[in-house]
């Protein structure tokens, strides 16, 4: 749905929807009722989003660039959820100012397109890797011996280059989709998801990828967390690092899911099948609260980009060790350019007295 202002489609009455089997004007159809948070909220959220964002995933790509070479196969993975992550917040400041100049989107369609389009492909981009890095260390911990040999990184770099494909492949209806529109006060709004002309297509589109981009990956990932707890609970493992590493990994991907991925798929989908079935005058105050609530979850699903720089500092393969490295290398060179330049000012005057006559030094 739009954001926060009514488009003209809500008070169109040209057409009309079939609700329930029954065709309803779209004269009586259920206008949203605008409040102050809905306007506020996202904006904060995203540059709350923004600012941790972009230094995270800013140390992070520095970090798998410069330090953590030559690269793990779960590194692969967590590289590319970085830049996944880099790439979705370099967007955000458009989308800020979008809000703040009362949703009135300046920057024309194909920027509305590309987006909208950054945000899906960060989104099931992200949930993809974060499918993958759960599969290798399932692998890793239920199945040591068997994969050896098997969590290459040349195999990782195939498979994280084939999600990069799915992704951008599966998401690339969004620029049919997504586009601007004209409100009735001449501004210009910026469709999140779809106008009314081609919302029944983007509802089916949308469950298509809930179930193939969410539902499917969660499922996996959820699968590979209780054979990797068991795991730890019934095995002696000797590698206390992994053991560690593995219970942050779970706590910290199921945290991103229930959190971020969950509630925005259940909302997204709910707030699509309100616009399409749920427009009978009782089941306004339930619209309103629906897409008052799908709002939050817009916000909340934006926050996986803040939260995955925690992810590689406590269960990336030696990134914490390496930071600590990294970080105390470029404070002894800090240092050392401070005390290098102390000296140097104190030639400098030295030289300067005695050219000057002055010994009183």
């Amino acid at each position: 749905m739009t954001d926060v202002f009514l488009p003209d489609f809500l008070n169109a009455t040209a057409s009309t929807l079939s609700v329930g089997g029954f065709p309803v004007s779209n004269a009586t159809k259920c206008s949203l009722t605008k409040t102050g948070f809905q306007f506020y909220y996202l904006p904060v959220v995203y540059i709350v989003v923004f600012i941790t964002g972009f230094i995270g995933n800013s140390v992070a790509i520095w970090m798998f660039i410069f330090h953590m070479k030559p690269w793990s196969s779960i590194s692969v993975y967590m590289f590319n959820l970085a830049l996944a992550d880099f790439l979705y917040v370099l967007s955000l400041p458009a989308l800020i100012f979008y809000y703040f100049n009362k949703t009135d989107w300046i920057f024309g369609d194909a920027m509305c397109k590309l987006q909208r389009f950054i945000f899906h492909v960060n989104l099931y981009g992200s949930i993809l890797f974060l499918t993958c890095i759960s599969v290798h260390r399932y692998t890793g911990v239920v199945h040591p011996l068997k994969s050896l040999g098997r969590l290459k990184k040349k195999n990782s770099i195939y498979i994280s280059a084939l999600v990069w494909f799915v992704v951008i492949a599966g998401i690339s209806p969004i620029l049919f989709y997504s586009s601007t529109g004209i409100r009735k006060n001449k501004t210009v709004t910026c469709f999140d998801t779809s106008s009314d002309d081609n919302l029944k297509s983007y509802f089916i589109y949308s469950m298509c990828t809930t179930v193939c981009g969410f539902c499917i990956p969660f499922i996996l990932i959820l699968g590979c967390y209780g054979l990797i707890v068991k795991a730890l609970i019934y095995k002696d493992m000797n590698n206390a690092p992994l053991r560690k590493k593995s219970i942050y990994l779970v706590i910290i991907v199921l945290t991103v899911f229930a959190v971020s991925y969950l509630p925005f798929h259940v909302m997204k989908n709910l707030n699509l099948r309100a616009r399409l079935f749920f427009q009978s005058p009782e089941m306004c105050s339930f619209n309103d609260r629906v897409y008052a609530t799908y709002q939050v979850t817009r916000g909340l699903a934006s926050l996986n980009s803040c939260v995955d720089p925690i992810l590689y500092f406590l269960a990336g393969d030696t990134f914490r060790r390496r930071l600590s490295r990294a970080t105390r290398k470029a404070s002894r060179r800090s240092e050392a350019n401070v005390q290098s330049k102390s000296e140097e000012m104190t030639l400098n005057i030295l030289t300067e007295y005695k050219q000057n006559g002055d010994t009183s030094l």
